[in-house]
């Protein structure tokens, strides 16, 4: 009676032990969470806007930007069991008002092999650094209204920017699916910007 009973809530045990294992590997794989991008650090050494004469007949003048702005963007994998992969470089645009000035594919990680390049273990992040440069940027889209506004945050010393973030991403439970992410980081950058005085900004 007793190696009965010992068998018994042996296997009743084995039975349980196979049912929580069951549901932890359904929680793993069957609930998957968008990855998540944060600017970590962000440095503003040079923002101005110039106005140049318009080309052809027009009186009316335009716009050049120069800038000198360095980002880093981390993505974020926060499931636990899961590889996250890329389907290629995500996008990065800046933008002042909504009106683009910069924008191209984020480069990878350094000392990241070129076949797993854009994977993102489990519970892992990958950063992306880029520096950009540019001079006489036309700017035409800003308009009056925007040329105020650069006008005051320039004379203010800080400058509202957007950084817009696009990828996609499949996941390994679903590798034949690939989903679309696009999200908005708001900056708030002086001149110049300390990285050491840069807070993190999780992008929605």
């Amino acid at each position: 009676m007793m190696m009965r009973r010992v068998r018994n809530e042996a296997a009743g045990f084995c039975l349980l032990c196979g049912i929580v294992l069951a549901v932890v590997l359904v929680a793993a794989y069957a609930v998957v969470y968008p990855v998540v991008v944060t600017v970590d650090s962000a440095a503003l050494g040079r923002l101005t806007l110039a106005a140049a004469p318009a080309p052809g007949n027009s009186t009316a003048p335009s716009s050049l930007l120069a800038f000198n702005i360095s980002l880093a963007v981390a993505v974020r994998n926060p499931n636990w069991a899961m590889s996250a992969w890329l389907v290629a470089p995500p996008i990065g645009e800046l933008r002042f008002r909504g009106v683009p000035f910069a924008w191209g594919s984020l480069p990878p990680p350094p000392g990241t092999g070129r076949r797993g390049r854009n994977r993102i273990r489990a519970r892992r992040t990958e950063v992306y650094r880029v520096s950009s440069t540019a001079q006489g940027v036309p700017m035409a889209a800003l308009g009056s209204d925007g040329v105020a506004e650069f006008s005051r945050e320039s004379a203010a010393g800080v400058f509202e920017l957007e950084l817009v973030v696009i990828g996609k991403v499949r996941y390994q439970a679903h590798p034949h699916r690939r989903r679309f992410f696009k999200v908005s980081c708001p900056l708030n950058l002086s001149l110049p910007t300390p990285p050491t005085m840069f807070a993190r900004v999780t992008c929605t």
